[in-house]
């Protein structure tokens, strides 16, 4: 069992929940326009429901995990990147900060991140 911070996410129909520990990695807008959540591959996992996940090639180009019974995409994986892109935001988001590493290979596939303003 954890200590730290995590987050859970459920499918509409209740079929599926993934387990996000840890600190996000920021939020961006992914290329068809939905705010997400940023995370490390290895913060993420399944709660429940891993034989209703099904794979598919996702508009972004990562792998898209979504619930066989409701169609709900739970999140979308760039191995590439070393992310996971979750469709919901983070409690501590706003303290997260994507290293330029992370950045350029997500912009390269079209999501987009908010400005950071100096003031």
């Amino acid at each position: 069992m954890s200590n730290g911070l995590y987050q859970r996410l459920a499918c509409d129909c209740g079929a599926v929940c993934l387990l996000a520990c840890g600190v996000p990695l920021g939020g961006a807008v992914d290329p068809v326009g939905t705010s997400v959540t940023l995370w490390p591959l290895e913060a993420v996992q399944v709660g429940e429901g891993v034989d209703e996940l099904v794979s598919r090639e996702a508009a972004s180009g990562g792998v898209s995990q979504e619930c066989r019974r409701c169609g709900e995409v739970m999140g979308v994986e760039h191995n590439e990147a070393g992310v996971v892109a979750l469709p919901w935001a983070a409690d501590d988001e706003s303290d997260a900060v994507q290293p330029v590493s992370l950045r350029e290979p997500l912009e390269a596939l079209g999501y987009r991140f908010p400005a950071r303003g100096n003031g």
